[in-house]
């Protein structure tokens, strides 16, 4: 049995919490997050996405019980105010949404966890390693005290831009990811740092900055300064779509990159993680799929036999959330 301590109680952090109700090695002990205990608990039972929870939650002061396990609520803020030895807590995992550096995943070491995941992007790309599963697992150790797991939107073109850089090579990539608005977004167009971001993300297509490109090169080092990555949240609450584009070093064809694509991805180092399909799937199709990623066939073109252009869907939080608990199950053996 792994115990596992949330902090942050967000998307990502509940997804986690309902994915894990149905593993039996792993038991979520505390949530920590400021915000209404009560309120908390109503989102995990009522989400607008994935509908009412299918377990019965009781309450008893501050813990709460689903599915025969305990997990205690907390208002702890950061690592100085908590204490894992006495939860006994075998894993943080730092579900925030903001970036972390290393002093701050280190204090929740020295304040009794054994390792500290952190579900997002580190501050400092140069001193915690960072795993994509399915990228670069052969070189990250789930041994480490500290891991991040990066972005959702490079666990989901990650894999994919590996398996096509060994194919074929690659000389420049051009990624676009179609984002459905998150708590980070407006409802309304308010004043705030921002402009555009500020704007009402139920009426518009918000064009954005992202960092995937820098988290994409930190795992697949062969491809640095050859990614330029862009966003735009669109009018979705969840199902998420990346445009791909490659400019490519071998000569290729539509059917080539596609036959070869369904067959890796079928094979054991990509499968569970990346899927291929022919279906005509839209975004919603891929909410509460436990892909990091599915490549969308029948959208794949490709001009002049080296420009290929792909499309990924992916949900925004679940498949993150289904391997970040993949690692937390594989890390059991070290707790025993």
């Amino acid at each position: 049995m792994v115990n596992v301590s949330l902090v942050g109680f967000g998307r990502v952090g509940r997804d986690i919490f309902r994915q894990t109700l149905e593993e039996d090695n792993i038991n979520i002990v505390s949530v920590s997050d400021t915000a209404d205990k009560d309120n908390l608990i109503y989102l995990l039972k009522y989400d607008s996405i994935y509908g009412k929870l299918s377990h019965e939650v009781n309450i008893s002061d501050d813990v709460i019980t689903v599915n025969g396990k305990e997990t205690i609520f907390n208002s702890w803020k950061n690592a100085d105010e908590s204490d894992w030895t006495s939860l006994n807590t075998d894993i943080v995992i730092l579900a925030t949404g903001k970036p972390q550096n290393l002093d701050e995943a280190q204090n929740h070491i020295s304040k009794g966890a054994k390792k500290v995941f952190i579900a997002s992007t580190p501050v400092d790309f140069s001193n915690i390693p960072l795993l994509v599963s399915g990228c670069n697992d052969e070189s990250i150790s789930l041994e480490s005290d500290i891991i991040s797991f990066g972005s959702n939107t490079a666990n989901a073109v990650g894999p994919i831009l590996k398996v096509i850089e060994s194919e074929y090579g690659i000389n420049e990539v051009f990624l676009t990811t179609v984002h459905g608005y998150s708590n980070s977004n407006r409802l309304a167009d308010v004043a705030g740092a921002g402009f555009r971001k500020n704007r009402a993300a139920g009426e518009n297509i918000i064009p954005s900055v992202t960092n995937s490109s820098k988290v994409i090169e930190s795992a697949l080092p062969m491809l640095k300064d050859k990614i330029a990555s862009f966003s735009m949240t669109v009018p979705v609450p969840d199902g998420s779509t990346i445009d791909l584009t490659l400019n490519l070093k071998t000569k290729t064809s539509k059917d080539e990159v596609n036959s070869y694509l369904e067959k890796v991805t079928a094979d054991n180092s990509l499968k569970n993680i990346i899927g291929f399909t022919y279906d005509p799937i839209v975004s919603s199709d891929v909410v509460g799929n436990s892909l990091s990623g599915l490549i969308d066939g029948l959208s794949t073109m490709c001009i002049d036999e080296d420009k290929l252009k792909l499309i990924i869907w992916f949900d925004n939080g679940w498949g993150y959330a289904s391997r970040i608990i993949e690692a937390v199950k594989s890390s059991e053996v070290q707790f025993e």
